[in-house]
């Protein structure tokens, strides 16, 4: 029998920096009892590093403004109603097993699922410049896309984050994208970029948090 996820979240206070904390587990039953647990969280943007454990993934995010995408950088200003590309770089120097890549969705963004999408303005004209002159697009020329033979094959757009699903992946880079629409105002702290093998959860990769201001038009 498999027990439901429990997900407990603490909001960080300054009496926490240094402090300790334990999870008590309690086994009912004769039966063995097998568990994991996981602590997500968020560092201060100008502290955080990014790591690649076996895994390189980056982050951009564009803003689509008079039928032109322009990349943002952290702090990132934009306005509700606003449409935010966010484009997913992953590199890897050898294959890869079951790699899940999990970006968290800020406060202030949700998620547009461009196959029920009916607006015009969600879809991209192919005569718009579609990436900055500085985006990692221009680094390589040979990011595969999402979907295909051994690639990532399934995609998930949450209210909080946007998951992407692969079974292998071959040695090389990769690029993910969804669209997301600005619909509340507020600042809101991006938390990073993460992927990971789910069975080798030691091979993994994260990226950087940001900043992300979201003003009433």
């Amino acid at each position: 029998v498999k027990n439901p996820q429990v997900t407990f979240t603490h909001e960080m206070t300054d009496d926490d920096p240094g402090s300790q904390a334990a999870v008590k587990l309690e086994r009912e039953g004769q039966g063995r009892l097998y568990y994991t647990v996981r602590l997500s969280y968020s560092e201060k943007s100008e502290k955080a590093k990014a790591v690649n454990a076996g895994i390189e993934i980056q982050r951009e995010y564009h803003v689509k403004r008079d039928g032109e995408w322009l990349r943002l950088m952290s702090p990132m200003s934009i306005k509700t109603g606003e449409l935010i590309r966010v484009d997913l770089y992953v590199s890897l120097p050898a294959p890869r097993y079951f790699v899940v890549v999990d970006d968290p969705v800020p406060g202030g963004l949700e998620p547009v699922n461009r196959d029920l999408a009916t607006t015009s303005n969600i879809e991209e004209d192919s005569t718009e410049k579609q990436y900055a002159d500085d985006s990692l697009w221009f680094k390589h020329k040979d990011w595969e896309e999402y979907g295909g033979w051994w690639n990532f094959y399934h995609k998930e757009l949450r209210h909080h984050a946007a998951i992407f699903y692969s079974d292998y992946l071959a040695a090389g880079r990769y690029h993910l994208s969804y669209v997301a629409q600005a619909i509340a105002p507020g600042e809101f702290s991006v938390m990073a970029t993460h992927a990971e093998e789910m069975y080798e959860p030691d091979v993994y990769g994260k990226g950087l948090p940001a900043t992300l201001k979201v003003e009433q038009e």
